[in-house]
């Protein structure tokens, strides 16, 4: 971890080499300069309401996580990750996969018309 933080390019390690992702257990409680969040479909928004649905892919599909506080542990993961630039975060939403049945469009294109506001 130190690596990623410390050294810089041409060391592979270091974060801006982007060879090595960090996680929101890597993260947690530093900033970095700018992040680039890839949004996956493990939080999405639900086809009607607001509020965000929090899943686990398990087999083959996705399944909604039903124990609250592990839902909130899901929704948690992400405000970590958008919560850790100093200076500005990139967003990446994927797009979906009509021939996917775990990308549909739909799913992404809601997650990608969100405002998403950290606070």
């Amino acid at each position: 971890v130190a690596s990623w933080f410390l050294n810089a390019w041409p060391d592979v390690r270091a974060s801006d080499a982007l060879e090595a992702p960090a996680t929101q257990y890597a993260c947690q409680g530093l900033e970095i300069d700018n992040v680039g969040l890839c949004w996956g479909g493990d939080l999405i928004r639900p086809p009607a309401g607001d509020g965000w649905l929090a899943r686990r892919f398990r087999g083959t599909r996705w399944e909604e996580i039903r124990h609250k506080e592990a839902a909130s542990w899901q929704v948690n993961t992400y405000r970590v990750l958008l919560s850790r630039a100093r200076y500005e975060t990139v967003i990446f939403v994927p797009p979906g996969d009509a021939g996917d049945a775990t990308r549909p469009p739909a799913e992404f294109d809601r997650i990608a018309a969100t405002q998403i506001v950290v606070g």
